[in-house]
């Protein structure tokens, strides 16, 4: 049974009294922070709030009784002789987690704590599930909800018990509300692009299958990224746009990965990568201004400087500094035989863009705690991008990372049709040479985009941002499936009591 028996009783002698525990409204005259702010030297200030009981406390023929909305928690006071016996026996059939009204006065006990001495209370919602409230003491909490895997699947109980939880969803809203006025005021328009795709594309990554029943279970796929359909809307003459999405990616679960992500990507038609670098970084300083107001952070107990400029270094660059090789002069046999002595996987036949881009994993990701653009991809993986000025075998892209996790990517995009075309088909033919395992993505030939191109498109700059991850550094949170609403975690047996 999914309800707790002893409260289902106190619910059926509610029902009994002729009391509806479940009512349709309640007159309130502000949030909890509000009155204590405007009314908090105010004594026998007349008040209506609403919120959920956290703690209760008896004392004979008085019942004393906290309670929380989102901004905050105040006592109240319950007196039999004020109340009369049957209101104040109902006061007594109420239990932790219960939602009530309250209308009363303000008054200060004898240790000066501010409370409400009530005169009239409603049950709005009688809590028929044990929630683990827990207490809390100046030095210590009891009794809280601690397992994560219920926290994740349970968010609404996270919610409840874990003002912190309710916190970072809060400053959720309030980072994505700040990207979209900076957005605006950049003057970029906000677009939609699919979400359910005949041709998936843009990333390198394994879709979401589903089947279309009004076209005859045609299948399809969720967006992997809206790259593809951003850059049609450069193509048809929009100049600046941006979305903020779903994007779904069949693949691993980690404490920075989840299938279902929120990301933000904008082109931006006559800019190259170099100019989007700086509208990168201040973005994101300005965001942390905006949101907590200062572009200095701590982030599981490292300090960051997000405040422009950020530092920028080469892929190769990168791996002389932090691995101690300098990869430029290197044979492909030289960079094969490192890798086999260093452990560094190789799958299917060697290729040598793909090769330095694993040894950079290996030697590098980890080293890149403060802001950081590592420039200059190799071209092999980067289909989509224009080669480097004067370096034919890089391209012009960057990666920006903070504290080991990258937030996003970025290129000039690549325009002529004709090598858009090629690129495809040979990282068509590189994934099949390498697909020694068959489980490689084997992303589809999307023509129409290539026919698209071929309508001309002006010099652009395009850049994905990790919402999530930016989320998780602006409000130190470990792990993404802090930050997501409702994380994707393991399906698990329902149980009677959340614990």
């Amino acid at each position: 049974m999914m309800f707790d028996e002893n409260r289902l009783r106190k619910r059926e002698t509610l029902l009994e009294m002729g009391l509806n525990p479940y009512p349709y409204s309640f007159d309130i005259s502000g949030q909890v922070s509000s009155i204590k702010d405007n009314l908090e030297n105010h004594d026998n200030a007349p008040v209506a709030i609403a919120g959920r009981i956290i703690a209760k406390r008896r004392h004979g023929a008085s019942i004393f009784a906290d309670i929380e909305d989102f901004s905050g928690s105040i006592q109240i006071y319950a007196k039999k002789d004020a109340l009369g016996d049957e209101t104040f026996r109902v006061f007594g059939l109420l239990d932790l987690g219960d939602l009530v009204g309250v209308k009363g006065d303000l008054f200060r006990t004898k240790t000066g704590e501010l409370t409400i001495n009530i005169r009239q209370f409603d049950i709005l919602s009688k809590a028929l599930v044990s929630v683990p409230l827990g207490k809390t003491t100046e030095n210590k909490e009891y009794f809280k909800l601690s397992d994560p895997e219920t926290k994740y699947r349970k968010r609404y109980v996270d919610w409840i018990t874990d003002r912190n939880a309710r916190n970072r969803m809060f400053l959720r809203a309030n980072i994505m509300s700040s990207i979209r006025r900076i957005m605006t005021e950049r003057e970029f328009l906000e677009v939609d692009t699919p979400t359910i795709e005949m041709i998936y594309g843009g990333a390198e990554a394994r879709p979401f299958e589903v089947n279309i029943w009004a076209l005859d279970n045609q299948k399809a796929y969720l967006r992997i990224s809206p790259e593809l359909y951003l850059k049609r809307y450069i193509v048809g003459g929009f100049t600046k746009v941006f979305t903020i999405c779903k994007n779904f990616r069949n693949e691993g679960i980690d404490r920075s990965h989840n299938p279902e992500f929120t990301m933000m990507e904008w082109y931006e038609a006559y800019t190259d990568y170099e100019y989007q670098m700086v509208q990168f970084e201040t973005l994101v300083a300005e965001v942390a201004e905006d949101v907590l107001g200062t572009t200095t952070i701590n982030y599981q107990g490292t300090e960051l400087d997000l405040s422009p400029p950020w530092r920028r270094l080469t892929v190769l660059e990168s791996i002389k500094e932090y691995g101690g090789i300098d990869l430029d002069p290197m044979s492909d046999k030289e960079i094969m035989n490192y890798c086999s002595s260093n452990d560094i996987q190789l799958s299917g036949e060697y290729n040598r863009g793909l090769a330095i881009m694993e040894i950079f994993e290996a030697l590098v990701e980890y080293n890149l705690v403060q802001p950081v653009f590592i420039i200059d991809h190799p071209k092999e993986v980067s289909p989509l991008t224009k080669a480097k000025r004067g370096v034919s075998d890089l391209v012009e892209r960057f990666e920006p990372y903070v504290f080991r996790m990258e937030i996003g990517n970025a290129y000039s995009e690549l325009t002529d049709p004709v090598e858009q075309y090629q690129r495809f088909v040979e990282q068509e033919d590189n994934r099949t040479k390498s697909d020694v395992n068959g489980d490689i993505v084997h992303h589809p030939m999307d023509t129409d985009f290539v026919e698209a191109l071929g309508c001309g498109m002006p010099p652009t700059g395009g850049v994905g941002l990790g919402i999530d991850r930016l989320i998780m550094l602006l409000t130190d949170s470990p792990s993404i499936r802090d930050i997501i609403p409702f994380p994707m975690v393991k399906p698990g047996k329902y149980v009677n009591k959340v614990s």
